[in-house]
């Protein structure tokens, strides 16, 4: 059951974070909001028919409502994840096509051609961020404030606080994440189809999957009462008007809950698992198909390994929504402070050991392995036992795991042994050595 799983996630969380091995400094969610200053934290799993939600903490610091399922946070850069999912609603309606030039839809901005260069841009590379396009966080505005036009923000035109949006990489070529790609994503929404941004996917993603306390719409927190955190700075600090605005609404301007989060979860799982969804199995693939040889995005998407979801950051909050495909659970996390990361890692961890299925690792090979020019690995197997000394370092025996997989003791540092390589998982990183003379 769901709730009694996040009755021990919340009571034992770790604090010093590792994937897998979970060590012996543990701490609850309440010490842990207080140590970073995190006045509130909302979360919210979804397993199949089970679902549970609960709130922690306080909707501003020092106030006495209380955080509950149902106050709405800032989605950040989750917004990205559910603008392409109904972006790909639209492309499953034959309304638009994946690898069609963007210029093809635009009619109020167009992507400006690089020094008299016209680059093609596609709706993939936009969800994708592998359009080139230049960088940008949309930090938004003090709600007091003059507000852009989406236009203006693309122009780069006062009021817009970034820069104008522009090509400056090829195309296609590699990905950067740049909140330019979704300011591109709304307005071609709203080109092709009429109708406002918060609208349309009120109507092709919210409404549909059930997401009551959910809207992209700016002024949708003052119709909600008690029921929405206030932001607050990395020292505690509430942000200044309690929010920032966001006209850049598809990149960063969702307001929900973790519970709606799971819905949306949840139902790409079923999609992609061939199950009567919202989306087309073929484009829910799709949609978890890293874009890039080596990278970690889909359209929309973060994929690690068997995970998918997506983490996010606005002046004032922070969360992540996580579906693990194995087991069938998607958990969402939403704090209102921009200083909750390494709380948010911690509960990422719990979750990830509660709910991941690790990949087999493969039999250990004795040798020296590089993992870059000066650093060797040497490896040494001596029946069931596994020592590795590491470049500068004293030996250290490893601890196997079930799934084939080693840990060094007391470290974030995970060991997969493949055919001539060893690689090194650290801190969600993967590095990958190479046997020597292999």
């Amino acid at each position: 059951m769901l709730e009694r799983d996040w009755g021990d996630i919340t009571a034992r969380l770790d604090r010093q974070v590792g994937r897998w091995h979970p060590s012996a400094d543990e701490a609850g969610i309440a010490e842990l909001m207080r140590m970073y200053a995190v006045p509130g934290i909302s979360i919210a799993a979804r397993r199949g028919a089970d679902s549970w939600a609960a709130g922690y903490g306080t909707t501003v610091a020092g106030g006495s409502t209380e955080v509950a399922p149902r106050t709405v946070f800032q989605a950040c850069s989750i917004s990205k994840h559910v603008a392409a999912f109904g972006v790909l609603r639209l492309v499953d309606q034959g309304v638009l096509a994946l690898d069609e030039d963007v210029n093809a839809y635009l009619r109020s901005w167009r992507v400006p051609e690089a020094g008299g260069w016209p680059a093609v841009i596609t709706v993939r590379q936009l969800l994708g961020h592998t359009a080139g396009l230049s960088y940008n966080w949309f930090r938004g505005f003090h709600s007091g404030a003059s507000h852009p036009t989406l236009r203006q923000v693309l122009a780069g035109e006062e009021p817009a606080n970034t820069p104008p949006v522009r090509v400056s990489l090829l195309p296609g070529s590699r990905f950067r994440y740049s909140g330019s790609h979704y300011a591109v994503v709304q307005q071609l929404l709203i080109d092709v189809t009429g109708v406002g941004f918060a609208e349309l996917m009120h109507t092709l993603v919210l409404e549909p999957l059930g997401m009551t306390d959910s809207s992209y719409d700016q002024s949708f927190p003052h119709g909600r009462g008690e029921l929405v955190a206030t932001g607050h700075q990395v020292d505690g600090i509430p942000v200044s008007g309690r929010w920032r605005v966001l006209p850049e609404a598809a990149g960063a301007g969702l307001w929900t809950t973790p519970g709606d989060l799971a819905r949306l979860g949840a139902e790409i799982a079923r999609a992609a698992a061939g199950e009567p969804a919202l989306l087309s199995g073929d484009l829910a693939g799709q949609l978890l198909t890293v874009q890039v040889p080596g990278g970690d995005y889909g359209l929309g998407t973060q994929v690690d390994g068997e995970r998918f979801g997506h983490v996010g950051g606005n002046i004032g909050y922070g969360c992540w929504l996580f579906t693990w495909r194995e087991s069938g659970t998607t958990v969402a996390v939403m704090a209102n402070s921009g200083g909750c990361n390494e709380l948010l890692d911690a509960i990422l961890a719990a979750a990830e050991r509660r709910y991941a299925a690790p990949g087999a690792g493969g039999t250990p090979v004795a040798g020296t392995y590089l993992l870059r020019e000066g650093y060797p690995l040497l490896v040494d197997v001596a029946g069931e036992q596994v020592t590795l000394t590491a470049a500068g370092q004293p030996p250290v025996r490893l601890i196997p795991l079930p799934t084939g997989q080693f840990l060094v003791p007391g470290l974030d540092c995970e060991l997969t042994f493949g055919e001539g390589t060893v690689e090194l998982r650290q801190e969600g990183r993967v590095d990958t050595a190479e046997l020597s003379g292999s």
